[in-house]
């Protein structure tokens, strides 16, 4: 009796966990595009997805059931990278160029695009326990704001580690 029960267990969780598994055809159909990269780090249901015509890419969250999905980051990207596990940002590329975008898990609804694609390099700093977040253009450094986008200093160093200490409240 013990092993009917287990046998039966066993083909349940079978039958259920094939009901819920991605199918990335209908994945695709789904969001109109093209290619789908899994997150394989988190296993949180994470992937990008870069759509058909635009070559665009996005970051979506599938739901485990059939085709729902939660928009992480629309399909408006030339290449981004994964959000990392309870990361507040995802960094975001356009023309050559990096820009941040605020995540769904840390904002909820304000979630968005908070640093424009305008910089080449970023250096992540915590100062005080706070991030701060230093973007190289043309060749400088400076501070910006990674919520708002706001350039908080002029680019004037080489070097990020050169950067005069932050004296804004992040």
């Amino acid at each position: 009796m013990k092993n009917l029960f287990l046998v039966t267990l066993l083909i349940l969780f079978t039958f259920s966990s094939f009901s819920q598994a991605f199918s990335e055809k209908e994945m695709l159909n789904a969001l109109n595009a093209r290619k789908i990269e899994m997150d394989e780090g988190n296993g949180d249901g994470v992937f990008k997805a870069q759509h058909k015509s635009t070559k665009k890419w996005g970051m979506y969250q599938y739901m485990y059931e059939g085709v729902d999905t939660k928009e992480l980051v629309p399909m408006e990207y030339d290449s981004l990278k994964f959000i990392p596990y309870n990361g507040a940002y995802s960094v975001v590329y356009n023309n050559g160029k990096l820009g941040l975008h605020l995540s769904r898990w840390s904002f909820g609804d304000g979630a968005k695009q908070s640093v424009p694609c305008l910089y080449d390099e970023y250096k992540r700093y915590k100062v005080d326990g706070s991030l701060y977040i230093a973007f190289s253009k043309n060749g400088l450094w400076g501070w910006v704001d990674w919520k708002t986008g706001e350039e908080k200093t002029e680019f004037i160093t080489k070097e990020a580690d050169d950067l005069p200490y932050p004296t804004y409240k992040q």
